[in-house]
């Protein structure tokens, strides 16, 4: 019997080392890991946006064929992947940066 996977999307796979766990995490500055994920996390949601605002036109040329919008309705939602990534990765970095900052960097 065989059981079915329940890690299906990248988001679920990523993950920061903690340093409460790992030996090794002395050269993990998470502080800035959180900041940087933040600012690409932005960055996707607002590609996002601007590709969904211009399907709404694209959508309305003739000449637009369905197979583009279909492309496109696939980028957003890799997008949407990606920026849960970031995400996750930054509330991760943001928290580990709090305990360490509070245990004083030890």
């Amino acid at each position: 019997m065989t059981t079915n996977p329940t890690i299906k999307k990248l988001y679920q796979l990523v993950d920061i080392p903690d340093f409460r766990y790992s030996k090794d995490c002395s050269s993990i500055d998470y502080g800035d890991i959180a900041s940087d994920c933040d600012t690409k996390t932005v960055s996707i949601f607002e590609a996002i946006n601007h590709i969904s605002l211009n399907i709404f036109s694209i959508a309305e040329d003739k000449e637009t064929s369905k197979e583009k919008i279909l492309n496109l309705s696939c980028i957003i939602a890799d997008l949407a992947e990606i920026g849960m990534a970031t995400n996750k990765i930054s509330q991760a970095a943001s928290y580990l940066s709090g305990l360490k900052d509070g245990n004083h960097g030890s």
